[in-house]
């Protein structure tokens, strides 16, 4: 635990907004306070995740609800759920007059290679209503860390569901079951 408090912290350092708060405070607290609050998001993540229809969220602009995982907040500009203490984050998109199969079908190690990505899996899923869907998981390195994506695609043959969930991979046992838990329970609503 203690390498991927370390190694969370180090992240933090290169790619979070906790250095520029310090500098506009002059304050060292600030940055304490940051830290602090990482250490207590990673402790804050985790446990078994149990669906709640009544904490399906709408995504604004889609015919998509789904239940993000706890202490996950809604974050407009990603559209979908961020967990700043851990670095990770659900976005959410709908792809309407298309069918998530032939989406898929595109989906392939040169196209995540096209994004920085190296493809690692892809497998059938049974979301949480029953129906079908694809989970693709990759890795890419950034600054000297490997992090994980899952993308999942669902839907019909009319609207298709569109999920990146990224996290860090050594915080891949904590997060990885709750927001694969989370994306499974997106659902289309007319």
């Amino acid at each position: 635990m203690n390498r991927i408090v370390i190694g969370v912290l180090l992240v933090l350092l290169v790619w979070c907004p906790f250095s520029v708060a310090a500098q506009q405070t002059g304050s060292q607290s600030t940055l304490s306070a940051g830290i602090d609050s990482v250490l207590n998001g990673i402790s804050s993540v985790g446990g078994d995740f149990v669906f709640d229809e009544s904490k399906m969220v709408a995504i604004p602009n889609t015919n998509i609800r789904i239940q993000p995982p706890e202490y996950f907040r809604f974050a407009e500009s990603v559209p979908g759920f961020v967990h700043v203490g851990t670095m990770s984050s659900i976005q959410v998109e709908e792809v309407v007059g298309t069918s998530y199969l032939l989406i898929s079908m595109a989906m392939d190690s040169a196209y995540f290679a096209t994004q920085g990505m190296t493809l690692i899996s892809s497998e059938p899923v049974v979301m949480h209503d029953g129906s079908e869907g694809i989970l693709f998981t990759a890795e890419m390195k950034l600054k000297g860390f490997v992090f994980e994506r899952l993308v999942l695609m669902s839907g019909d043959y009319h609207y298709t569901i569109w999920i990146n969930a990224g996290y860090i991979k050594m915080l891949s046992p904590k997060l990885k079951p709750v927001i694969l838990q989370s994306i499974l329970t997106s659902k289309i609503y007319d």
